[in-house]
């Protein structure tokens, strides 16, 4: 394993909410250890979870856990101040045989944001108009382009999750951005959670 996939899985790593600092060594194309340091808001077996579904959906890559290790430390003042985007409701609606509209409502501390979308009503065209409308309720808190282009169903420790890809491109340049969700039993709020995921990493 070169220096660039290690460099790699290190900026994965450090996307995941959560994650204050990150060190990987890898020697002979394996990886060795991977260090972590993170806030306490979330327990070791999660971060642990996040890291590998982030990993596995971006490289392909399977990480043996215990390689990973875990160091917390006490959020700071500043960071206990921080209030994260939350999702508070997403709606699907038949407009008529061939089409649906998706309207989501985010929350961020006291402020409220609105997006909706609609498009063609097919299995595989839905979850677009949902990652769509997520982003369209941020449109007013960013600078960027974004675009919510596919997911997946990712399978780990017998639990399912999806992940998001969202490509954003500001001055010029593209960046792939992860997001990632629990599946709780309805796809398009799990979807909409992970694209929200994604837009916190930005």
């Amino acid at each position: 394993m070169g220096a660039a996939d290690v460099s790699r899985i290190e900026e994965l790593i450090s996307r995941v909410p959560g994650v204050k600092a990150v060190k990987v060594v890898g020697s002979g194309g394996e990886l060795q250890e991977i260090h972590v340091i993170t806030t306490s808001d979330k327990s070791p077996k999660q971060l642990v979870r996040d890291i590998e579904t982030v990993v596995l959906a971006s490289t392909g890559l399977r990480l043996d856990r215990k390689i990973i290790s875990i160091a917390q430390v006490e959020s700071d003042v500043k960071t206990q101040k921080v209030v994260p985007f939350q999702l508070t409701s997403v709606k699907v609606e038949n407009v008529d045989e061939r089409t649906v509209r998706v309207k989501v409502t985010i929350e961020h501390g006291e402020e409220e944001f609105y997006g909706e979308y609609t498009g063609p009503r097919t299995s595989r065209n839905i979850p677009k108009v949902v990652g769509t409308a997520v982003l369209n309720a941020l449109s007013d808190v960013h600078d960027f382009a974004l675009s919510f282009d596919d997911y997946a169903e990712v399978f780990l420790v017998g639990k399912k999750y999806i992940v998001v890809h969202v490509t954003k491109q500001y001055n010029g340049a593209e960046e792939s951005v992860i997001g990632t969700a629990a599946f709780d039993g309805n796809l398009e709020r799990s979807i909409a959670e992970a694209v929200l995921d994604a837009f916190r990493r930005m």
